[in-house]
């Protein structure tokens, strides 16, 4: 099992998006984190797989883990 640095909860979608572009406004953190997904095929459907779905303010453990897995730690 992988061992992250950032603890693996369950995120609200601007949260996540924060740690990820602490430098960016809310809203462009948010568009970026959902950038990041839509160009990255493997990681859109390991989401989906998952229950993911665009607009879904509320990211599971697992699905924070997914998240991590493929874009790294932020």
């Amino acid at each position: 099992m992988t061992s992250y640095t950032i603890p693996i909860h369950p995120y609200g979608w601007n949260e996540l998006a924060q740690l990820y572009s602490p430098s960016l406004s809310s809203s462009a953190q948010n568009k970026q984190l959902l950038r990041w997904i839509k160009n990255h095929p493997q990681l859109s459907e390991a989401l989906a797989q998952d229950g993911w779905v665009k607009g879904n303010r509320r990211l599971t453990s697992m699905q924070v883990r997914i998240i991590v897995s493929y874009l790294g730690e932020p």
